[in-house]
């Protein structure tokens, strides 16, 4: 006899495949058409912001209404010398439009086909399209806030990251590694690899989430890294573990009071810790449950105190995934404290609004 599990393992397989069929006859008849037509599918308005050889590809999803941190980091990014290509993913009505066009080099309105990476290929195949050749060309996502709203900052240090590409973090699993894809600095030397240009031009799109990230951040990585690019990451786990042993305790202390624990036996154990901070052994015994807890999820997001006082990662996301509410509630309770730098007042006011949505 079947055992069960194996039974419903192979029905829920079969209605996978199942479902993909569709899937896979009309992504390459619509998106094949879509091809064909660039860029006439695309809406494309002129901003006010001058021409640049360093160019800043800024894919947004306005919904439902385009945030006041998105249009500051357009003006950020002219600031540091970027040109703002702006990618939008959703309709932008007349007022969103208005808003943007000072800080702006160029407003692109696309169907939201192939989500980011969608949008992503679209930008950079439009910049072939008009036979430029950046410098520098830096891809930001409105998927996560820069909370200093500092573009001149965050790309100084991706820049001294080195590398041919950098990226915030980069992501190990076995054998891949990858930068996560909200964030890349893409220097000449990778602009002009055939590999760059081999991966953009062969991207297949598709609106399955899965197989975006697939095709798309760790296919992007893999690609680069196959063509024998340099992938660095400005942010690590080791400079944040390393940070951790110059705090003095009161400061270690506040980075286990505000941080977001993956399950409650950790909640209990640091605020068991946290009632006896002045005990011996103590700064021993808080190390040791922040190594134990590193493996079950990102240092950026399990500790943002250490993460933001300490290394300066600027990034806080936006996405309604569990690991994300937790990570804005720290920081916002961290940033109610005292113990965060507060944002700059737009994000400050967004993540409030954020974190009460949330609970």
């Amino acid at each position: 006899m079947i055992p069960s599990w194996k039974v419903k393992r192979e029905l829920a397989r079969l209605g996978q495949q199942l479902r993909a069929i569709p899937e896979a006859i009309w992504e390459p008849l619509a998106y094949g058409r879509y091809d064909r037509r660039f860029p006439a599918d695309l809406t494309i308005r002129p901003g006010q912001a001058a021409p640049s050889g360093d160019v800043a590809l800024v894919l947004i999803y306005p919904r439902p209404v385009l945030p006041d941190s998105t249009v500051n980091l357009c003006r950020s990014l002219v600031a540091a010398g970027f040109a703002p290509l702006v990618v939008s993913n959703a309709p932008l009505d007349a007022a969103a439009q208005a808003r943007l066009a000072p800080h702006v080099w160029h407003l692109v309105e696309r169907p939201n086909i192939g989500h980011d990476f969608g949008g992503y290929r679209d930008g950079i195949r439009l910049l072939w399209h008009w036979n430029l050749r950046p410098d520098r060309l830096l891809i930001l996502n409105d998927s996560v806030w820069l909370l200093d709203n500092d573009a001149g900052a965050l790309v100084a240090r991706l820049q001294a990251a080195g590398g041919d590409v950098a990226g915030s973090i980069l992501r190990v699993r076995g054998d891949e590694r990858f930068l996560e894809s909200y964030c890349y600095l893409i220097g000449r030397h990778a602009l002009q690899s055939p590999a760059f240009r081999s991966y953009w031009q062969r991207l297949r799109l598709t609106s399955n989430k899965y197989k975006v990230i697939r095709r798309g951040e760790r296919g992007h990585s893999a690609a680069l890294i196959a063509g024998g690019l340099r992938l660095v990451p400005a942010f690590d786990e080791a400079a944040f573990r390393a940070g951790l042993e110059t705090l003095d305790d009161d400061h270690l202390a506040q980075v286990l009071r505000f941080a977001a624990w993956p399950g409650p036996q950790d909640a209990a154990a640091a605020a068991d810790l946290a009632a006896r901070s002045h005990e011996p052994g103590w700064r021993a015994e808080a190390l040791a449950l922040i190594d134990r807890t590193l493996p079950r999820g990102q240092f950026y997001s399990l500790f943002p105190v250490a993460a933001r006082t300490g290394l300066g990662y600027p990034f806080l996301k936006r996405s309604g995934d569990r690991v994300a509410q937790s990570w804005r509630r720290a920081f916002l309770a961290g940033v109610r404290a005292g113990a965060i730098p507060a944002p700059e007042p737009a994000i400050l006011a967004e993540l409030d609004a954020r974190v009460a949505k949330d609970a």
